[in-house]
């Protein structure tokens, strides 16, 4: 290698180059995409210009149909020809702000050439010279970036592990097409880069971190082997955005078995839905089906169910007194249980082996088949038959008997009379329908064919009815389950709660799942989308059930969980690490643990550790700021001048991101209503779908994934973090600040707080100004 490629001003140079390049692609791309859009828009003016059309004889018809077809496959390989020159401009639009953030030097073991590997966000290719001057940064290659410093190297391609040597590691600063920095280093990301990177102001969209990618980062991304990996992460240690990566490597790496609406993404609300949604379509790929589980059990149960949010449940528990929160905790740990489901399975095999609850159907008010007949073709099927199966045959056999019927009804006067409501195009139609079975149509002949246009038209919704298993009443067996079951006291006092609610067509969240699973083995899970890939983020927050549920779906799907066991802010979940626990029975299973933080600064991460709810380890990144602020309201000061105060202060130190969390919605409400008419602040309920710069006032359990760069969290007194959950609220709330932590408490703060040491916070109080 010449020693001139080595030094800085090649490297400006070769920048250009590469700008150059894909300038000259860019004006290529334009011009071809002009052409093709010519061609599209040409082709759809003149679409049935080239087509002859020809119905005469069953030939002509098939030609005539082969002549559209052929047609559609022209001008539908053109749009996707326009469409892949569109997403390769926008590739190239990102490169050229960015080319490449890292150059290795490699030597392949036994080779005497030493390749300059340039990574970027995606390839580009000199055609010319037939040279690469960017590789993808999930090329495997790549990979050595981030987990090797210079020196014996190695990694595995498709066929076979690469032995080789890394001469040189160097990390480039490229911001708007211009080199900001050069730096060399024995590491994977140095300080200088990862610090501009970090103390960047808090944005309202996730952006990918492909150019800061750590080591231990870069083990979830390229993860491969087991069918479960679970990756235990502490507050701000980029495992949300690992994950994301992961799903663009493996977007990447398995272009032909995996594709993006294959993938499913279950977000925790739809704010952090909104918040994560640009990385994958920054990273060139296309979105992925992402939701939050609640839109995902709510999409599977009856239309006239209410499902109750997780966080109905988390303010219903959080407004009950410390033993009868207990209390109601027992019950719902039960229900969101795996023993829950095996109670679910054992009704079932009752059920099979007695009977269904079932539905009459009825036709204009009257009684076509009674409930009683629809049992008894049920108990006549096979004991041992599966449940589904069964629903199977009773659907097929309800679908013969209405077309039986059908043959006596279209005969009766009701179908003639409503022959006198069509319209005239109505009777048109059926006259050439007519005309076209016989050579000459009669009155009779038309009026045979309105018949059976009524017919088909009239009991159309109830064969859809039949295929939907409306007849057989799944939610009315689902009840009688729940007041069936025994248990302690707890459990006792919960159903008649859980009862009350359901007769009301509302369903308790921790009932939810279950109620879905009850439901699909007994008629049959609706799987609308082959699902080869399941990310799941703040999976502590998952119950063993719910878990339970989605394998149950999706046996052949591979799982990533991401979660922080010191953020289990749904008290239903296990004491012990809820992540590791509820997927300890698979035997495919790797944990990865970050245990590095980088989203706050060095000193509020000191602070938060003294009240972590678990033993985990948080190592924070050295990023130094302002010790936490601890401020304790006197009479003489409401809560609104002292939030007021501490706005404009943090407003005049250049935040662009002011979060006002406090610990329930009604807690939300009463801070916006004392403040929105003094300062510009926007409310986060759980119906917000995104967020702006500026302040917002939030509840702690819909900030979670979120950072801001200054965080005001607005009573942290002990009447109000005092209960063990409560911990775990408080540590959340807390590691949302990027920058910035301020507390506010009246009398006495909460006992999670007093015992950390003076020196971890600046303690003060706000007097009248």
């Amino acid at each position: 290698m010449d020693k001139q490629n080595n030094n800085h001003e090649f490297e400006y140079q070769r920048l250009e180059k590469v700008l150059d390049i894909i300038e000259k692609k860019q004006n290529a791309l334009k011009e071809q995409s002009s052409k093709v859009k010519e061609d599209v828009v040409e082709l759809r003016k003149t679409f049935w210009d080239d087509i002859t059309v020809n119905m005469d004889e069953m030939d002509d018809i098939i030609e005539t149909q082969e002549s559209i077809k052929q047609q559609s496959n022209i001008l539908a390989q053109k749009e996707r020809h326009y469409g892949k020159n569109y997403q390769r401009m926008n590739q190239l639009e990102r490169l050229k702000n960015q080319p490449y953030f890292g150059r290795i030097d490699f030597q392949e073991e036994g080779s005497e050439d030493i390749e300059q590997i340039y990574i970027g966000t995606s390839s580009l290719m000199d055609e010319e010279e037939k040279d690469f001057l960017i590789y993808d940064w999930r090329a495997p290659i790549s990979g050595i970036y981030y987990d090797y410093a210079p020196g014996p190297v190695e990694y595995r391609s498709q066929e076979e592990t690469v032995h080789g040597e890394m001469s040189l590691k160097r990390q480039f600063m490229i911001r708007n097409g211009k080199m900001k920095g050069i730096f060399d280093t024995s590491v994977t990301i140095i300080d200088e880069m990862l610090q501009e990177s970090l103390s960047q102001a808090a944005d309202t969209q996730m952006k990918s971190i492909v150019s800061t990618i750590q080591q231990e980062q870069n083990a979830v991304i390229r993860h491969r082997g087991s069918k479960v990996l679970v990756v235990q992460g502490a507050a701000g240690s980029g495992k949300t955005s690992a994950a994301l990566q992961r799903i663009a490597y493996l977007l990447y790496h398995h272009r032909t078995n995996l594709t993006a609406n294959q993938v499913l993404l279950l977000s925790p609300n739809d704010l952090f839905t909104s918040y994560v949604a640009n990385v994958l379509p920054e990273l060139g790929e296309e979105p992925v089906n992402q939701q939050t589980f609640h839109q995902f059990v709510s999409n599977g149960t009856d239309k006239a169910l209410h499902v109750d949010s997780p966080f109905t449940q988390i303010e219903k528990l959080m407004r009950l007194e410390e033993k009868e929160q207990q209390t109601q905790l027992e019950a719902i740990q039960h229900f969101s249980s795996t023993a829950f489901m095996e109670d679910i399975n054992q009704h079932l095999e009752k059920l099979n082996r007695t009977n269904l609850t079932f539905r009459s159907i009825r036709f204009r008010n009257e009684l076509l088949i009674d409930k009683k007949e629809i049992e008894n073709y049920f108990a006549s099927l096979e004991k041992d038959m599966r449940l589904p199966n069964k629903m199977e045959q009773l659907r097929n056999w309800l679908l013969q008997r209405i077309r039986e019927i059908q043959k006596e009804e279209i005969k009766k006067d009701w179908v003639l009379d409503q022959i006198q409501l069509l319209s005239k195009d109505d009777y048109m139609k059926a006259y050439h329908e007519a005309e076209s079975e016989q050579e000459e149509s009669s009155i009779q002949d038309e009026e045979k064919v309105l018949r059976e246009k009524i017919i088909r038209k009239t009991f159309a919704p109830l064969q859809k009815m039949i295929r939907q298993n409306r007849f057989v009443n799944t939610f009315k067996m689902y009840m009688d389950l729940i007041a069936e079951l025994n248990g302690n006291d707890a459990i006792q006092r919960y159903k008649v709660e859980a009862i009350r609610l359901l007769r009301k067509k509302q369903i308790p969240w921790e009932l939810a799942t279950a109620y879905n699973f009850f439901k699909g083995e007994i008629i049959g899970h609706e799987v609308t989308r082959p699902v080869h890939l399941i990310v799941i983020d703040e999976a502590q927050d998952y119950t063993p059930f719910q878990f339970a549920y989605l394998k149950h779906l999706y046996p052949y799907a591979s799982f990533t969980l991401l979660g922080d066991v010191n953020q289990a802010i749904y008290s239903y979940a296990s004491k012990e690490n809820p992540i590791q626990e509820k997927i300890s029975h698979e035997d495919s299973t790797e944990r990865i643990v970050l245990t590095k933080s980088y989203r706050s600064t060095k000193q509020i991460s000191d602070f938060t550790s003294y009240f972590s709810p678990s033993d985990e380890p948080v190592e924070p990144f050295n990023r130094s700021g302002v010790l936490p602020e601890v401020i304790r309201l006197t009479k003489s000061i409401s809560e609104k001048d002292a939030l007021l105060y501490k706005i404009e202060e943090k407003q005049q130190e250049g935040y662009e991101t002011i979060a006002i969390i406090a610990k329930t919605a009604a807690g939300c409400d009463d801070i916006y209503r004392k403040l929105h008419k003094e300062v510009d602040i926007k409310q986060i309920n759980e119906d917000s779908k995104t967020y702006q710069k500026g302040i917002v006032v939030v509840p702690v359990y819909l900030a979670k994934g979120i950072e801001f760069d200054a965080v005001i969290l607005a009573d942290a007194s002990d009447e109000v973090y005092s209960y063990a959950a409560d911990r775990y609220l408080l540590y959340t709330a807390c590691t949302r600040a990027m920058h910035d932590l301020t507390i506010l408490f009246s009398n006495e703060m909460s006992p999670f707080l007093s015992k950390i040491p003076n020196e971890k916070y600046r303690y003060s109080t706000i007097v009248e100004r």
